[in-house]
This record gives structure tokens, sequence and C-alpha cells, in this order.
């Protein structure tokens, strides 16, 4: 009888304890900042669809956030944590940007007042920049002792690939002039130069 329950996964990866928890700390902090945004937009946002959108993400983007603080305990990372709920329920509310510059990235976004601009920087650059991190993490990562981690970034890319193509449909709606794409691309321009100088969401190595 060959060998059939094959487990493909390798001990070792590129992240310490310490590290995974600084980056997990840095992508909540991302999370939140996407939630509060679409909280923040959704009600002055003219298509009725785009609210609905922006609030379902929101809510998402909410329990992405909170998934990722249940892991934060699990690897060491106890400040913020709330000492009262059962040790399995745990979870530590702990979020940061990498570096001043990845704030100032995040401020300038969130402080765009145009609609289509906004969502060009939420889905085409934020959200665009997290999930490629996130399958990043994923894939360098211990598969066998940091399996958790690598589950809980699966569950949030299944959304958050979903709002990508929400995104990108929504852009290709409303960016319907050349005026509107030249100004788009623009700001997304000038939002990816503020992201590559703080070295993105894990900052500059």
């Amino acid at each position: 009888m060959p060998e059939l329950a094959i487990d493909p996964r390798k001990v070792g990866g590129a992240f310490s304890v310490d590290e995974n928890a600084r980056r997990i700390i840095h992508y909540r902090f991302a999370e939140n900042v996407c939630m509060t945004s679409e909280a923040g937009w959704a009600s002055t946002m003219p298509p009725i669809k785009v609210k609905f959108a922006l609030g379902e993400h929101c809510y998402q983007d909410s329990v992405h956030s909170f998934w990722l603080g249940q892991r934060l305990p699990e690897l060491r990372q106890t400040e913020r944590m709330d000492f009262e709920t059962p040790p399995t329920l745990r979870s530590s509310y702990l979020a940061e940007p990498p570096n001043e510059e990845f704030l100032k990235f995040c401020e300038t976004m969130q402080l765009q007042t145009d609609a289509l601009l906004r969502l060009v920087g939420l889905y085409r650059v934020l959200k665009t920049h997290l999930a490629v991190y996130y399958r990043h993490h994923m894939t360098v990562t211990d598969q066998v002792c940091d399996a958790p981690t690598v589950r809980i970034l699966r569950h949030i890319l299944l959304e958050e690939e979903e709002h990508l193509h929400w995104g990108q449909a929504i852009y290709e709606e409303l960016a319907d002039t050349p005026e509107k794409r030249r100004a788009a691309l623009a700001w997304q321009l000038e939002l990816e130069d503020l992201l590559v100088r703080s070295g993105g969401v894990v900052g500059r190595s």
C-alpha cells in the first residue's frame, strides 16, 4: 500500500515568532485603516450600491482585524489583551503602523474627498498591496508551526480578493472618461510613491 496521507509542508520558515507578531500588528493597523475608511465614506458616497459595498467590506475588515488580534497572544504578544475572556477567546487589540511614513500614506488616502479617488486609494493601492503581502506571508512562513497564521490569512484573502474584484469593477464604471482616468492614475501614483517610501505595511527592512 503506498503512502497516501502525505503532508508536503516543511518545518521552518522566514519569520521568527517576534517577527511574525510584528507583522501581524501592522496588518491589524492596515485592516483598521480599511475599516475606518469604509465606515467614514459610506454615508457620503452617492451611488447606493457603493454605500452597500463599503458597509459590507467594513464589517468584513473588522472581522479580519479581530482574527489577527486573536493570533497575537499565541505569538507571545499580550499587550492590550483582554485577560477577562477565556484563554481560547483572548485577543490583543494592539495595532500599530510600521513607521511614520506608512501612517502618512494612510492619512493622505483617508483625507481624499473625491469619490472615485477614494476608491482608487483603498482598492487599487492599499488593498492590492495587502493581498500581495498576505499571500507572501502564507508562502514563506513556517507551514507547520505557524499554521494558524496561514489559516487566518487564507480566510482573509478569500474576502479581500472579492473586495479587489469589486474595486476594479467600480473603477471601470466610474472612471468612464479619459480625464477621470488620468486623474485616477495620477492619484494612484502619488499614493504609491508614499507607500514605497514607507516600505509598505511591514516597513523598511
